[in-house]
């Protein structure tokens, strides 16, 4: 792997059927492995900049890649897997992480109601993403909030209400925001070795059902409830249950999966998906909607007989692109906007460290062009919500709202916003409950710049105001502070935690190692601002 043209591990030229669990697929440009949140929002960033077209992948289990070279990068998410437990209940899962992986660690921890991911394929983000069910459960019934990432660097913290519509069906199947992570709540405790049996018992279901005999995405297309019987009987007694195509089969145990038997093509998978609905709509008088995601450029026709909608490719007629992210010619986004907002998590990813219920915010509160015609009107507004508790229990001895050197020896939330160009410059600032704050201008990690060695209220007199109310604490920052460090309408954002006591959070959070530093700006969060 190198990291030369993307911030993160990337391959050039790779066969996509490596990738993705069908074992089909041409060559791609760039496959691309971010490690963090960061290093997403870097990544796509870097797309925008090169006019790169953008392919989204857990671990391709229900991806369908064409066998046509793909020119853009395909970002897999695999290498966010971290799992950890926030507190009794809540386990918070990066995007990457394998269904199995959460089934294990949920049981290990006493904790009932993720047996049916076990050994279901894919990933939390791509379940998420696609309220993924079997055996009666979905992903809805267990997931508290989703937070997701723009094609602009904006991180999201999403309900599960917003999220999720009914069967097999969300609100970001529809958007461009990407999955990054979700926080799952199991309130149920059981014996451990009953859980595992459990798993077991759904495991051996799959083994019975011939689910793994062959590369597949598993279930080919959605039950329809109107049709009162799931779809896989529907093409049973259509007769689809062993026909091939190419070297693309109708499983002979279940006439719901494709299977890849060797050597099968994206057009010998697509042309059952087309016989299937067809027939089901013909004969059947039922109306199917494929499960299967195609990505890539496929023949248009082939498209349109699945109900897959595609985008025309000029250069080759009759075949369309499907699966793409395309990053807008302009921001149309009404104001205030939100660009950071979520949970803060602990520092080391670790088991139940850091209080659960901090939450943060971050908002522009004004175009950049109404922001340039009123340079000293507030422009972004950084909020920490606590309900914690008791969690910043170290106040400073000074008047609330005083502006109070070395704050960080008290609780505090932290905001820091370093220059969107990457050139290590950065402004840090933090606020107490009580409205407490300290400003610092910094040109590299911990270097402060010259004029502002002392800190000093009267630096950032007009520029900065702090604020605390019953619906949270945070500051004010207007354009003329922010303008000199905004590059090509970016800055780079990160939000943490420092309570006094050695515990310290993260939003958006990075896996830390070492001795606590929230002074690294190449981590922070790129974020456009239009």
């Amino acid at each position: 792997m190198t990291e030369t043209i993307f911030p993160c591990p990337c391959d050039e030229r790779v066969l996509l059927e490596t990738v993705g669990y069908y074992g089909i697929g041409g060559e791609a440009r760039w496959v691309v492995h971010p490690r963090s949140v960061a290093e997403l929002a870097l990544a796509l960033d870097r797309c925008r900049q090169l006019r790169l077209p953008v392919i989204i992948a857990g671990k391709g289990s229900n991806m369908l890649f064409s066998d046509e070279p793909f020119p853009g990068a395909v970002i897999v998410l695999d290498a966010m897997n971290r799992m950890f437990r926030v507190s009794g209940e809540l386990f918070f899962c990066e995007a990457g992480v394998e269904n199995t992986d959460a089934a294990i660690a949920i049981q290990r921890a006493g904790r009932s109601g993720g047996e049916w991911l076990y050994r279901l394929p894919g990933t939390i983000g791509a379940t998420v993403r696609m309220n993924g069910r079997c055996y009666g459960r979905e992903i809805s019934g267990v997931t508290r909030s989703v937070v997701t990432v723009g094609l602009d660097g904006a991180v999201r913290w999403r309900s599960a209400e917003e999220v999720f519509l009914g069967y097999k069906e969300t609100s970001l199947m529809q958007s461009p925001e990407i999955v990054a992570g979700a926080m799952l709540a199991f309130a149920d405790e059981d014996d451990p070795d009953a859980i595992e049996a459990r798993m077991r018992e759904y495991g051996d279901d799959r083994d019975l059902k011939h689910q793994f005999d062959f590369p597949s995405c598993g279930s080919t297309f959605k039950n329809s409830y109107a049709a009162g019987k799931p779809s896989g009987q529907i093409f049973d007694a259509l007769g689809f249950r062993g026909r091939r195509e190419g070297g693309a089969q109708v499983s002979d145990h279940h006439a719901n999966f494709i299977f890849n038997t060797g050597g099968a093509k994206a057009a010998d998978v697509l042309k059952l998906c087309a016989a299937m609905r067809t027939d089901a709509r013909e004969k059947a008088g039922v109306a199917l909607e494929l499960e299967l995601q195609c990505a890539g450029l496929f023949e248009t026709a082939l498209l349109d007989a699945c109900g897959i909608a595609s985008t025309p490719e000029p250069s080759r007629p009759g075949y369309g692109w499907a699966g793409l992210l395309r990053f807008p010619d302009a921001t149309d986004a009404a104001f205030p906007r939100t660009l950071l907002q979520g949970p803060v998590l602990d520092y080391f990813c670790r088991d139940a460290a850091f209080p659960a219920g901090i939450t943060v915010e971050v908002e522009q509160l004004a175009s950049l062009a109404e922001a340039r015609s009123a340079p000293e009107q507030p422009f972004l507004r950084w909020t920490t919500l606590n309900e914690s508790g008791a969690a910043f229990a170290l106040r400073p001895e000074a008047p609330a709202g005083a502006f109070v050197d070395q704050l960080w020896e008290s609780s505090v939330s932290e905001l820091f916003i370093a220059d969107g160009s990457g050139t290590g410059r950065y402004l840090e600032f933090e606020v107490t409950p009580q409205a407490h704050w300290l400003a610092l201008r910094l040109d590299a990690p911990r270097q402060r710049t010259v004029g502002h060695e002392t800190p000093s209220e009267e630096l950032w007199r007009g520029q900065a105001t702090p604020f605390a109310s019953e619906t949270g604490f945070g500051m004010e920052l207007s354009y003329s502070l922010l303008e000199p460090i905004i590059h090509d309408d970016t800055l780079r954002l990160q939000c943490a935690i420092s309570l006094g006591d050695e515990r310290y959070g993260l939003f958006p959070w990075w896996h830390g190692e070492g001795a606590p530093d929230f002074h690294q700006p190449a981590r922070y969060c790129v974020v456009r601002v239009g």
